[in-house]
């Protein structure tokens, strides 16, 4: 455990680095009066994100459930449809071919039609968050499902296992690898569709906050809920990294096979 966290600062504090010394260059730049009014001092931004910390936080707090959810439901999803798949062979390019027509769907752009249609609830936030999700996850799932070898199959075969006992004791731990590849990309993209949910309707959130703020010419609040954004959506590609390196599937891990 203690190298897993030693070969994440030794990766991390180069970038943290340079993230510091752009800071203050920005800092530096908007202090002269030289910048643009869309952007402001990252110690206002700071001074903000501190003494509003409780509001925001509440509001992250409503943000997260909804991503939590769809990311939740997407895996749920995309096992059971790479279950069926791979029960039925034949159903893999006809389930692949439709889940890339959907995920080529911006959902940006369907996700007020879905918010009329459905309501502005929660679940209608949660499913956009899980269409933008389970297509990623179902492609990993799909393809990890494959990596099980011959001489493993001819065992189950021999076994006479059904298509439940296969999947759960052969194709899925086989699966995992991929799967975390998967869940890299999903969870991020579950904060998106949190957000694209957010932006359609809803009353709380912390889509809403960045909203108000950008039509409201707050460009603190706006730069700062921003910031918690991309770091939420970076703590939750970090979490799953730190999740598959513990976990041993880590192949870029130094000593991996």
């Amino acid at each position: 455990m203690p190298d897993v966290f030693g070969s994440w600062a030794r990766r991390g504090l180069p970038p943290l680095a340079v993230f510091g010394v752009l800071l203050a260059g920005i800092e530096a730049w908007v202090g002269a009066g030289r910048a643009p009014m869309t952007i402001p001092r990252p110690s206002d931004v700071a001074a903000l994100l501190w003494a509003e910390h409780a509001a925001l936080l509440h509001q992250l707090g409503i943000t997260l459930l909804t991503a939590g959810l769809g990311f939740g439901l997407a895996l749920l999803a995309a096992l059971a449809i790479g279950f069926a798949v791979y029960a039925w062979p034949r159903t893999e390019t006809p389930v692949l071919t439709a889940g890339a027509v959907l995920s080529s769907i911006p959902m940006i752009a369907i996700a007020p039609i879905l918010s009329v249609w459905l309501g502005l609830s929660i679940g209608t936030r949660v499913l956009i968050t899980v269409v933008i999700c389970v297509f990623p996850l179902l492609v990993s799932v799909v393809q990890g499902l494959r990596e099980s070898k011959a001489t493993e199959q001819e065992l189950f075969t021999v076994l006479a296992a059904s298509p439940l006992q296969r999947f759960r004791l052969l194709a899925l731990p086989s699966a995992v690898p991929l799967l975390f590849v998967g869940l890299k990309i999903a969870a991020p993209l579950a904060v998106l569709g949190a957000l694209i949910g957010e932006w359609n309707g809803a009353e709380t959130g912390l889509g809403v906050v960045m909203l108000n703020a950008m039509f409201g010419l707050q460009v603190q609040r706006l730069w700062a809920t921003v910031l918690i954004a991309c770091a939420v959506s970076s703590l939750a590609y970090a979490y799953i990294c730190l999740m598959e390196r513990v976990a041993g599937f880590d192949r870029s891990a130094p000593g991996a096979a």
